[in-house]
């Protein structure tokens, strides 16, 4: 239904604003931001904004992870509502970032309605991702960190094939109508498969690879960094119900990783008993000083970083960025580590302030650039992800002989990391919005402006249509 909304209080100008046209352009970008990787705040902010750059007096809009409802009221009381549901979601930073520069461009008055809607379906419809440029980031990502959580040189080989046979597998079961779970449980025990066999058989030909630092490394492609760090992020900014809905998802998420891993172990026992306990990681292959490891933390954390950013599809143009702000956490990271000897009664505190500064940093590196802090924030707090607390926790369970501490204390360290995660974007987040709340200078209407870019488009559309008409009736006679 078409509105004539007043764009000038001392004009008598008007302009035909199909409001179900406004809405449905609004949730094509909520759907979009959804789907590749954004929050739900994120979304329900960018719809609100929208409705509002053209001209609804009022706008309400519940997002969640699987569906985006809102509604639109005009200024003579008609209300217009729109739903749309999310199918399916990916770690797709480019695209997220494109879909957040044209929120930003409609809500700056840059495009009439039908352009703008033309330009979502455009960029619905494009080609951001590499398939094989995430493929070689998802192994870099295993390889880099089963270096980086205490393997060798050695471990590298087989994490990287297994990462890329999973990629392959993850890429043809994301065209099947799979859910989550079902996808993730089936990389999982695929994983832990091919890393105990694989590491089995380079035992015997004399590569001395272990499959626990292997199954660390691949387990990193799989863990829900992005959706957790997404829901704590909700939870602490008012949308309690959405967060904890993707917190319990992220967590079951957690559960069926482990228990793919699980399954393999418990089946293939006597290979992993073969492979565990006959070599060490480099942590022991010399007598370590504090200068080698943190050496060795940074470069391996570093490179992880990196690859990380290749997996998750970032910019190439905020890449840089990303690695200095990932370098700088690390260097964070690193010291807290070094200061508190590794010991892992303090993990709560040694996470947590790698991660308030890289949030911090995150937060100001945004604001700079004009991007969403999400695509920052993940590279940079990456290597404290409990990858390796994840299976060690997994493993005290189905081989308790095999373990070093009990399920209960890997387990602990867990969730200390976790909830030290989220407690330090969390606090950032609340004081950022309190204090330092983003200056919307173009959630102010140009309504002038609005007026002679709508008037323009329709000129064109009236004299497209003109010309093709012509065209038709000079054909007929």
């Amino acid at each position: 239904m078409e509105e004539q909304i007043t764009l000038s209080e001392n004009s008598n100008n008007t302009v035909k604003v199909d409001y179900e046209r406004v809405l449905e352009l609004a949730l094509e970008i909520g759907v979009g931001i959804l789907s590749c990787g954004g929050s739900v705040s994120r979304v329900e902010t960018a719809v609100d904004r929208i409705c509002r750059a053209y001209g609804a007096e009022e706008a309400n809009v519940a997002a969640f992870p699987s569906m985006i409802i809102a509604s639109a009221r005009t200024a003579d009381g008609h209300e217009h509502s729109y739903m749309k549901r999310v199918y399916s979601t990916s770690n797709n930073l480019a695209r997220l970032e494109k879909y957040n520069q044209l929120s930003r461009d409609i809500c700056s008055n840059k495009y009439p309605v039908e352009q703008a809607l033309k330009m979502c379906f455009e960029l619905a419809h494009s080609k951001t991702r590499n398939k094989w440029v995430t493929i070689a980031g998802a192994s870099l990502v295993s390889g880099i960190y089963s270096i980086f959580f205490g393997g060798t040189i050695a471990d590298v080989l087989p994490a990287l094939l297994v990462a890329f046979v999973m990629s392959l597998l993850n890429e043809v079961l994301s065209k099947r109508s799979l859910n989550a779970y079902a996808t993730t449980f089936l990389l999982s025990l695929v994983g832990g498969v091919l890393s105990v066999s694989l590491c089995k058989l380079l035992n015997l030909i004399g590569l001395p690879c272990q499959c626990s630092y292997v199954m660390i490394g691949t387990i990193m492609i799989l863990i829900p960094g992005l959706l957790t760090t997404n829901a704590v992020r909700d939870m602490f900014t008012g949308d309690l119900m959405s967060g904890t809905f993707q917190l319990l998802n992220g967590v079951l998420l957690a559960v069926v990783i482990a228990a793919g891993y699980g399954v393999s172990i418990f089946a293939l026992r006597p290979i992993a008993d073969f492979t565990k306990g006959t070599f060490t990681g480099w942590y022991y292959l010399i007598e370590n000083t504090t200068w080698f490891r943190a050496l060795m933390l940074m470069i391996s954390g570093t490179l992880g970083a990196g690859a990380v950013c290749l997996f998750f599809n970032l910019n190439l143009k905020r890449i840089g960025w990303a690695l200095l702000a990932s370098v700088l956490s690390l260097g964070v990271y690193v010291g807290m580590l070094e200061a508190f000897h590794y010991n892992n009664d303090y993990v709560f505190l040694i996470v947590l302030v790698p991660t308030l500064f890289a949030a911090i940093l995150s937060e100001f590196m945004a604001r700079k650039i004009k991007i969403p802090a999400t695509i920052i924030l993940v590279p940079a707090i990456i290597a404290v992800v409990p990858g390796s607390s994840l299976y060690y926790t997994m493993e005290a369970i189905v081989t308790p002989q095999m373990a070093t501490m009990s399920a209960m204390e890997w387990g602990a360290i867990c969730l200390l990391t976790l909830l030290s995660i989220a407690v330090g974007i969390c606090t950032v987040a609340v004081l950022f919005h309190l204090f330092l709340p983003v200056k919307l200078k173009f959630y102010k209407k140009n309504k002038i402006a609005f007026l002679k870019k709508a008037e323009k488009f329709a000129k064109a559309q009236t004299e497209e249509n003109n010309q093709t008409e012509q065209e038709n009736q000079d054909k007929k006679d």
